[in-house]
């Protein structure tokens, strides 16, 4: 470059000092030097927790006993091994106080009605225990019970006492008595139950006083919950060194998944913002579990924080709103997983891998998608991963970016998924649940069975005999069941080949695994007893063979969802979940159905606007 031009631009090029060109580049990074000494590096970060919905909270009230004489105590045991717990108390304080009484209600689950009046006009204080693992429901009976001004005292597991304290927090009620039992001892006790009674008699002063002592002024007087949601500034000798600070502060603070998150400074939630029409403080909805309110900035915040794109902002957005409404937000936790389907042209504007291994590292728009949610539900919700856990507390690797499964319209023999559920062409949707139990299907890569043995094993993944309909070990409501399948091209293109539509298939697996003892024959009767006896038709039992004995895997086609992803080598996965996210509610009569959204407010691509 010879030009006068460029011999300027060579010029100025040396002109330049290395400080300013940092100094530039931290400026784009939303950092400004000189701050805290000299040559010293501030990373200012908007604040990533949504302002709670209601910060109001309440200390106990309630006098306590003192004399347990002459009064009722009711006992809201939690199954069976609560009892056996619960029987040596009751030996002990009836051996204390001769003239106590008792009265027992069963212990509320996530999703049972609201009992807190009942318990407490037939008693004058109560014993709710023993929980074991996580809760999986967004009330608290203790808390209901305070509030009615009835006492008490929860004993859970030492494993689940954070948990179940910070559930009487959210609840209003932070001072509810809680007393935990070692964990280890608890559970090896519910096999063997002669060894519950040492595990009991050694709770049991614990118990007394928790009903008989006086409160204290620190359990009576509590202020509403406060926090500074204003931007946080980290100061360091350089770029590292403050967004070192910010990472620790982070995870100091349960403001990430573990892993590093990106700097949600101002400049970067402006240019995530740029990615959607919606005004930042528009209210998407309430996050659990403390109900933080998530406005489109705050999502903004969280989508940066996972390191994704301005054009994917439209779509982490109609994921949150699919969560805030009707949605047991409860039940996702570090096991049981959201399932997120994505149909329409925003897939393949936004570069989401619907092909090979769409499941798997090494796709940014997957992966960061996916991450976004967590992040909101982490940081909006004010959910501590290090605490909210499901039964057995192990984990999936794969919650760090949750299950997100693009549709690959392109080589589907069939409409599309989101045109399947009556939404316009071109629409795009987002489509959430949860997924207990899941499971791999057929797969082109892994065998060679034809096209009718598939279709047995998809048929085994719906029958009677799959864990999912004796989850617990007890039966399951057809109205409850939700399953999600994400079928491999060649398996959709071979059921179009045999006849089949996306809703035939779904009544074809309804009608395979629906138990009809009155349209049976002999033959079958005999079999079908055969069966029962062996306990291999869960949640059926042996007098339970007779007329109007009926079982159905799911009770409306609606309640299956079918999506195309993959690759012709690919496999099929089944999720598939008996309770949870769109069960029924005590706030919610019937089961609900699938969370379907649109995708709006797209400004960076033709899709989603």
């Amino acid at each position: 470059m010879d030009s006068k031009e460029g011999k300027t631009r060579r010029g100025f090029i040396k002109e330049v000092s290395a400080g300013a060109v940092a100094g530039a580049t931290l400026a784009n990074l939303g950092c400004s030097t000189g701050a805290g000494g000299k040559g010293a590096v501030t990373l200012e970060i908007l604040e990533p927790h949504g302002e709670l919905a209601f910060p109001e909270r309440k200390g106990l009230s309630a006098p306590r006993l003192g004399d347990l004489n002459g009064k009722k105590v009711a006992i809201l045991a939690i199954g069976a091994d609560s009892e056996a717990f619960f029987d040596t108390v009751k030996a002990m304080m009836k051996q204390r106080y001769p003239k106590v009484e008792f009265v027992h209600f069963v212990a509320g689950g996530p999703n049972s009605p609201d009992n807190s009046a009942e318990v407490a006009a037939a008693c004058d204080a109560w014993i709710e225990g023993v929980k074991a693992s996580e809760t999986g429901s967004r009330h608290d009976t203790g808390a209901r019970l305070e509030k009615r001004g009835c006492p008490g005292v929860a004993i859970v597991s030492d494993a689940v006492i954070r948990a179940k304290k910070l559930l009487a927090d959210i609840n209003g009620m932070p001072t509810c008595r809680v007393l935990a039992v070692p964990a280890v001892d608890f559970l090896v006790a519910k096999a063997d139950l002669k060894l519950m009674k040492p595990v009991a008699e050694a709770a049991f002063e614990d118990i007394r006083k928790a009903l008989t002592d006086p409160l204290t002024k620190e359990e009576r007087e509590v202020e509403d919950f406060k926090y500074d949601y204003s931007p946080k500034k980290f100061t360091g000798a350089d770029y590292a060194e403050a967004n070192e600070k910010f990472q620790q502060y982070c995870a100091d603070n349960q403001m990430t998944c573990g892993l590093p998150v990106v700097p949600p400074t101002r400049e970067a939630v402006d240019r995530m913002l740029a990615g959607t029409s919606y005004p930042p403080d528009k209210e998407i909805g309430l996050l659990f579990p403390k109900q933080g309110r998530a406005t489109v900035e705050k999502i903004a915040i969280s989508a940066v924080m996972a390191g994704a794109k301005p054009e994917y902002l439209p779509v982490i957005i109609a994921m949150v709103e699919a969560i805030a409404k009707d949605f047991n937000q409860y039940h996702i936790v570090n096991e049981i997983l959201p399932i997120t389907f994505i149909s329409g042209p925003i897939v393949e504007e936004i570069g989401l891998n619907n092909g090979v291994g769409y499941l798997a590292p090494g796709h940014r728009a997957n992966a960061t998608i996916g991450r976004a949610l967590l992040m909101c539900m982490i940081n909006i919700g004010w959910r501590r991963m290090d605490v909210y856990s499901s039964p057995g507390g192990l984990g999936q690797p794969v919650a760090y970016v949750n299950y997100v499964i693009p549709e690959n319209q392109a080589v589907s023999p069939w409409e599309s998924f989101a045109a399947s559920n009556g939404f316009p062409s071109g629409e795009s949707t987002v489509t959430i649940c949860e997924g207990i139990f899941i499971s791999r299907g057929p797969s082109e890569t892994l065998s060679d069975a034809g096209f009718k043995e598939r279709m047995e094993e998809m048929k085994g993944m719906f029958s009677h005999s799959a864990g999912v309909f004796g989850f617990f070990g007890m039966p399951r409501d057809a109205s409850e069941m939700r399953h999600m399948i994400a079928i491999h091209p060649t398996f959709a293109r071979q059921l179009a080949n045999a006849g089949y539509t996306r809703e035939s298939f779904v009544r074809w697996l309804h009608d395979q695994n629906t138990i009809d003892w009155d349209k049976m024959g002999e033959a079958e009767r005999k079999a079908f007893r055969a069966m029962v006896a062996e306990g291999k038709v869960l949640g059926v039992k042996p007098e339970d063979c007779k007329p109007g004995l009926r079982r159905e895997p799911f009770a409306d086609p609606r309640d299956v969802a079918v999506i195309v992803a993959g690759t012709g080598a690919g496999g099929v996965i089944v999720f598939q979940t008996p309770v949870g996210s769109t069960a029924h509610a005590e706030d919610v009569e019937t089961p609900r159905p699938f969370m379907h959204k649109v995708v709006r407010g797209a400004t960076l691509t033709k899709a989603g606007r």
